[in-house]
């Protein structure tokens, strides 16, 4: 571990933490002494201070808390009331999407004292898929997939340049070409097209307030209407997003906002994400500074398939800028190698039945104050129900067993 001690930058803020903490005292009743509490921190190996953001101090005593934030991880030293405080740091790693870092500390504050707070890193998915239809409603009717994307977090989340990708598929009972060929932790994708969520001017235009979702349609309309007759296929009129390939012969554009199309790799592939017997899909997030065009424009991304020579390009993606991963395997799969490190998901859900038109679905693990909150621990055979019935945008109110 490395050490960083430091101050804190704002007076103001600091101040307003003594403050909070501070007890009036009638004249006949002893007054309370304050007391200096300095505080340094332990960084995991292979982190340092300028790695890290969104710091936030939270000071608990009694039934008092006072939030602290944090705008470097310098030292910080403040006088405070004397008694027992409950501290906890919580911060985010600048170049990962779903990393965090979190420490905790009980101290007792009865003389000017020094203490550390050691902090962990954590992988956590602020937004996560909930749903994910790609097995079809009717045999030979392509165009009613749809993605559901939930913030499982208890802060708004943007989802301006959030990139949904799918790998090429195909994976069987042993690696991949591309993990056989060494690239373990960046995934090949590009399925005919990746997308992502348009970037506004400050790269918070897009918010999704906590447990709310949004429906990603590849044609935001009723299929039940535009497919064949006897068809099992989704409503997806009211979807708040929709992929449109341009490029595509009778392609419709529907009056769903457009993801972005960032990078194709194949014009005739009809809609976005097919994955009716097998595949793996990604939601990722790139360092604030880099928008998911310029990352796909940038031929360090793009590879063509190891060991082959085929001439088509795959955009790569790094396993630490994934915030969400599914894998899913063949329904009949009696063995099936990982198409992903086990820290982005660990084992594939199992395929709904193709043309039935069943989707994937995120359980749910708890439901707080009429607000439910998804499993996510990263292994898609644990965290998801197959076979599901299609009900994009659905609010659950209820665990699921």
């Amino acid at each position: 571990m490395n050490k960083c001690i430091g101050k804190m930058v704002s007076a103001l803020l600091l101040l307003t933490a003594v403050l909070g903490f501070v007890s009036c005292n009638k004249n006949d009743e002893p007054s309370i002494a304050n007391y200096e509490l300095t505080l340094s921190y332990q960084l995991p190996d292979g982190l340092k201070a300028d790695d890290i953001s969104d710091a936030k101090l939270v000071l608990t005593k009694e039934t008092k808390e006072d939030t602290l934030v944090l705008r470097d991880m310098k030292d910080l030293s403040t006088t405070l009331p004397q008694g027992q405080y409950n501290l906890l740091l919580t911060a985010k790693v600048k170049d990962e999407a779903n990393a965090y870092l979190t420490g905790t500390l009980s101290v007792d504050l009865y003389a000017n004292k020094k203490a550390t707070i050691e902090l962990q890193k954590v992988r956590k998915s602020t937004l996560i898929f909930k749903e994910i239809y790609t097995t079809g409603g009717k045999k030979g009717y392509v165009l009613d997939n749809y993605f559901e994307i939930v913030n499982n977090s208890d802060e708004v989340q943007y989802l301006d340049g959030v990139i949904l990708m799918t790998n090429p598929g195909g994976q069987k009972k042993e690696q991949n070409v591309w993990q056989a060929n060494g690239y373990k932790d960046r995934y090949a994708c590009g399925q005919g097209t990746v997308i992502a969520f348009p970037v506004g001017k400050d790269g918070k235009s897009i918010a999704l307030k906590p447990g709310e979702s949004t429906v990603i349609a590849s044609d935001a309309v009723d299929h039940g209407k535009m497919a064949p007759k006897g068809n099992h296929c989704p409503d997806l009129s009211k979807a708040q997003w929709e992929v449109y390939i341009d490029n595509v012969k009778g392609e419709v554009d529907y009056p769903a906002p457009n993801m972005d199309i960032i990078f194709q790799n194949n014009k005739n592939m009809k809609a976005f994400g097919l994955g009716f017997f097998n595949g793996g899909y990604i939601l990722a997030k790139l360092p604030a500074g880099i928008t998911p065009k310029q990352f796909a424009a940038d031929q360090n991304n793009l590879k063509t398939t190891p060991g082959t020579k085929a001439k088509m390009q795959f955009l790569l993606m790094p396993s630490k800028y994934v915030l969400d991963a599914v894998d899913m395997s063949k329904s009949d799969a009696e063995t099936y190698f990982p198409q992903f490190l086990p820290v982005d998901d660990a084992k594939a859900v199992k395929a709904s039945k193709a043309w039935e038109g069943k989707c994937l679905r995120r359980k749910v693990e708890k439901v707080v104050n009429g607000r439910a909150y998804f499993k996510d621990t990263n292994n898609s055979s644990v965290d998801f129900l197959n076979n599901q019935p299609l009900q994009p945008g659905r609010v659950f109110t209820e665990v699921d067993k």
